[in-house]
């Protein structure tokens, strides 16, 4: 940080004026950047270039500098306005080139196949060599990318000087141009360039005698071509330093990850005490040859629910095996593969035998059945089911009334409610009676359409000496016999009875004539 500078001569302590000029004590840049180029900022000026920099802008007191104000004074050159047009596209050939072999009473000759790469972009080519194992060669990059020359100085190579079947010297190599990739020929056809179809490539003997003992003694990294291999072969060799054995198992496991095949099958108990017909699903694993059998659960069945009627495991065609089988134990394939339920044992229609239930095979997935018909060229039989009887669930009679709560249904029908709701029928009628004054009273049934309840009005008559109002309250009212009234009861010229008193129906309002019109 910068002191703080104080005039000199002040005798009171406390008191001073404060520089107002004080330096900036930051460590400064060493460069900046003046018209484009980097000059050091330690300098006081730099003559040629402000000068060029005060003429261009006007201005000899302006020193700073920015990109726009000599980007629109430059130059465009030619390289700028090129754009390419073959950006990211390369033309690729396979080739192969002979190698004398000297002093070996195996070999003559050793076939090494290439990759050719040519850049369209700017011409160029590139070699890449196929990498074999255990060749003991340096395979990779063979030649570096550039631009080649053709023999006797005849300029340097272009797409129209490759093509399928040409001998391609390079460096002492001749190279044999066999094949080239879908996109090559498809380019080279749009240009109406037709290129020669692929050609046979010559047999390396050696390499195909090596092949063969690789399969003889299961040599090859990842193949055991069906031999099979003991746990004290596997011990030996991992002893002797061969960590890195792959197994037949561990092949497999990485082709058949997540592969699993299911079917649907039945275990029919029926013919003992208590027994059913069990439905269970059985997953078999292709990854390891393992089987998981899972029960089906059923809605009401009255069984408590259990999970797995098999764990995960390899099963067994002979259960009493399971006792002395050791691969439980980690030994590998000790009974052979034979013993136990394979892929090719399941199919629709066979029983399996799992720990002494005759479980059936009844159907499979979409998956499963494709993966048949790919694999083993076997077309699963349709599904066989057994068919049981449907028991028919005949809706019990409800029990008569005792009393005791109410008789209306529990479950209300909220459909009809909600259609008929604020529907309410009027019919005027009198009451039947022998008495004169009686059968001169006139009232308004009510029949509500949404629940089926009737209501019963009096309307007010003068000097009758009746007091008008209400007469019967809203509610679900029943008839002489005991049934509750319903719509077809209510008709215009027919009696009705509630609580003793017998009312005689003669007309309707024009709403109600209208709805039983229609109904």
């Amino acid at each position: 940080m910068a002191e703080h500078v104080f005039e000199k001569g002040n005798p009171i302590l406390g008191r001073g004026n404060y520089h107002a000029k004080v330096g900036n004590g930051g460590k400064q840049q060493k460069f900046k950047l003046v018209a484009g180029m980097r000059i050091d900022s330690s300098l006081s000026q730099a003559p040629s270039i402000l000068a060029t920099r005060a003429d261009k802008r006007g201005d000899p007191d302006r020193f700073t500098t920015t990109a726009r104000d000599f980007g629109s004074e430059l130059s465009i050159t030619d390289e700028s306005i090129f754009a390419p047009s073959n950006v990211n596209k390369v033309l690729r050939f396979f080739a192969f080139f002979e190698e004398t072999v000297d002093e070996s009473p195996s070999e003559v000759f050793r076939l090494r196949k290439s990759m050719i790469l040519f850049y369209l972009t700017d011409d160029t080519i590139e070699i890449i060599e196929n990498k074999v194992a255990n060749s003991g060669l340096p395979q990779g990059t063979f030649l570096k990318r550039g631009k080649l020359q053709k023999p006797n100085n005849g300029g340097h190579y272009k797409m129209e000087d490759i093509y399928v079947g040409m001998h391609f010297p390079i460096y002492g190599r001749v190279f044999k141009l066999y094949s080239c990739d879908a996109w090559t020929r498809s380019y080279y056809s749009e240009r109406a360039m037709e290129l020669h179809p692929d050609i046979d490539i010559p047999k390396d003997e050696y390499t195909l005698s090596r092949q063969e003992i690789a399969k003889l003694c299961g040599g090859e990294v990842g193949h055991f071509y069906g031999k099979k291999n003991s746990a004290l072969k596997t011990f030996m060799e991992a002893t002797l330093g061969n960590h890195g054995l792959q197994s037949m198992k561990k092949k497999k496991f990485l082709e058949n990850c997540r592969k699993v095949l299911n079917f649907k099958c039945e275990y029919d108990d029926r013919e003992k005490l208590y027994g059913d017909l069990m439905s269970y699903s059985l997953n078999y694993f292709l990854e390891d040859d393992t089987i998981e059998i899972k029960e089906v659960e059923k809605a009401n069945s009255g069984r408590d629910p259990f999970p797995l009627l098999l764990s995960r495991c390899r099963l067994l065609k002979t259960w009493e095996d399971a006792i002395h089988d050791e691969q439980a134990r980690g030994v590998e394939e000790p009974t052979g593969r034979d013993a136990y339920f394979n892929e090719e044992d399941l199919y629709v229609g066979a029983v399996i035998n799992v720990f002494s239930r005759p479980v059936k095979l009844v159907d499979a997935d979409e998956y499963t059945r494709e993966y048949y018909a790919h694999t083993w060229d076997v077309q699963l039989a349709p599904p066989s089911y057994h068919n049981e009887p449907r028991k028919e669930n005949k809706k019990p009679d409800p029990p008569p009334y005792t009393g005791y709560g109410t008789e209306e249904v529990p479950k209300k029908d909220f459909i009809k409610m909600s259609l008929n709701d604020r529907k309410v029928l009027r019919f005027s009628a009198k009451m039947v009676s022998s008495r004169r004054e009686q059968s001169a009273r006139q009232f308004i049934v009510a029949f509500y359409l949404a629940d089926d309840t009737v209501s019963i009005y009096e309307p007010e008559a003068r000097n009758s000496g009746i007091v008008s109002g209400k007469f019967l309250e809203r509610g679900p009212h029943k008839k002489p016999d005991g049934a509750r009234y319903r719509l077809a009861d209510f008709q215009i010229n027919s009696n009705v009875v509630f609580n003793a008193y017998e009312f005689h129906i003669h007309d309707a309002d024009e709403y109600t004539k209208k709805f039983l019109g229609l109904h």
